[in-house]
C-alpha cells in the first residue's frame, strides 16, 4: 500500500494520560487523535509505505515508528521533526518499542533481524540474529523490553520466543512457544506474565519460569480453511485478554470471521466476540480506565466497544 492510499490502520496506541490515540496506517502517517471528540490533532509524514507500529517514549518526548518502508524512525514530539531513520533491514520493520529507561530503541522484522539504537544518537548498536536459514519464517514479528530493561522478549516466525540479553547481545533462552509464528506480545502490567499469540491461541507464560500458564483459542468456523492471527491486548488492570483474527475460505479470496475475542484473564472463560469489521484488526488498545476496548482495521474504522456489555458505542473512520 503507497502513501496515498486509503489509511487503513495497522497499530493502536494510546498515551499515558489516556487522551490521545496513536495511529499507525497504511498510508505511512501517523495521526494524533483526540480520543473523545475524534479529532485528528497533528499528523506525522515521512514513512513511505504502511505504518505497523507508533509507540511513545517513557517520557513522552519522543515517538519510535516501524514501517513496510524497511526503515523504523524516531521523532521529536513538540516539533514533528523526525530526528532519525534506522535502517539496514532488507524486509519490512514489524516492531519497535523503547527500553524502560527511553535510551535504546529495538526493532526487528521480516528478515530476522533485531536491531539496537542509541536513542540520543540514532547510532546502531546492535544486531542480532535468532535463525538465518532458507527453508524457515525468519522472521522476527513482536518484541517487547523487560521491566528492567535488560532483556529483550522477542517472538518469531519459527514458533518460538527468543529471550535476549541486551548487554552482551547473546540469545539466553529459546522454546518453542506455538505450532507456527508468534506474531504478537505483550506484558501484563505487573510483567509477571508474557502474552505470545499465533496459530490464533494465545498463550500466557510465567516470566520468571517461562512455564505456561493458559492457553485461549480463537474459535474456529467450520468451513475456515485457514486462520490467521492480528492483534494482542492486555488491559490496565490485568483482568481482561482480547486478541484479533481472521478466517479464510479454502482460496483464502474470501472473509469467513473477522472476529475480536475478550477473555476473563484469571479463569480464561471467553466473555465477548466483538464482529463488526470489513478487513484485518490490526490494532488492538484498552482505554485507560479499562471501559473500552478499541479496534482498529484496515477497513480504515476504529470501533469502541464496551466492556461491562461488549456493545459497540462509537465508530471513527478514517479520511
Amino acid at each position: 500500500m503507497q502513501p496515498n492510499a486509503k489509511p487503513g490502520i495497522g497499530g493502536l496506541s494510546l498515551s499515558r494520560d489516556g487522551k490521545t490515540l496513536l495511529v499507525a496506517a497504511g498510508d505511512g502517517k501517523i495521526r494524533f487523535i483526540d480520543l473523545w471528540s475524534g479529532e485528528i490533532k497533528r499528523t506525522l509524514a515521512g514513512h513511505t509505505n504502511m505504518v505497523y507500529t507508533a509507540v511513545l517514549s517513557p517520557d513522552e518526548k519522543l515517538l519510535a515508528s516501524s514501517s513496510r518502508d524497511l526503515t523504523a524512525r524516531i521523532w521529536d514530539i513538540a516539533s514533528g521533526r523526525e530526528l532519525h531513520v534506522l535502517g539496514g533491514f532488507r524486509c519490512s520493520v514489524k516492531a519497535v518499542a523503547f527500553s524502560p529507561d527511553g535510551r535504546l530503541v529495538a526493532a526487528s522484522g521480516n528478515d530476522g533481524m533485531l536491531k539496537l539504537w542509541a536513542v540520543k544518537t540514532g547510532k546502531e548498536l546492535k544486531s542480532l540474529v535468532h535463525r538465518d536459514l532458507p527453508d524457515s519464517d525468519m522472521s522476527t514479528y513482536a518484541l517487547v523490553f523487560s521491566r528492567d530493561g535488560k532483556q529483550i522478549y522477542a517472538g518469531n516466525g519459527d514458533g518460538t520466543i527468543s529471550v535476549w540479553d541486551v548487554a552482551t547481545g547473546k540469545e539466553t533462552r529459546n522454546w518453542k512457544a506455538h505450532e507456527s509464528y508468534v506474531f504478537r506480545l505483550a506484558l501484563t502490567p505487573d510483567h509477571r506474565r508474557l502474552l505470545s499469540y499465533g496459530d490464533t491461541v494465545v498463550k500466557v507464560w510465567d516470566t520468571t519460569t517461562w512455564r505456561e500458564l493458559q492457553s485461549l483459542s480463537m474459535p474456529k468456523t467450520a468451513r475456515a480453511s485457514s486462520s490467521f492471527s492480528s492483534a494482542v491486548a492486555v488491559s490496565n488492570n490485568g483482568k481482561l485478554i482480547a486478541a484479533s483474527g481472521v478466517e479464510f475460505d479454502a482460496k483464502q479470496t474470501t472473509y469467513l470471521a473477522l472476529n475480536t475475542v475478550v477473555w476473563n484473564a484469571k479463569t480464561g472463560e471467553r466473555l465477548f466476540t466483538l464482529s463488526g469489521h470489513e478487513f484485518d484488526i490490526n490494532g488492538l488498545v484498552f482505554t485507560r480506565d479499562d471501559d473500552y476496548l478499541l479496534t482498529g482495521s484496515v477497513d480504515r474504522t476504529i470501533k469502541f466497544w464496551d466492556m461491562r456489555n461488549g456493545q459497540l458505542t462509537r465508530t471513527i473512520t478514517l479520511n
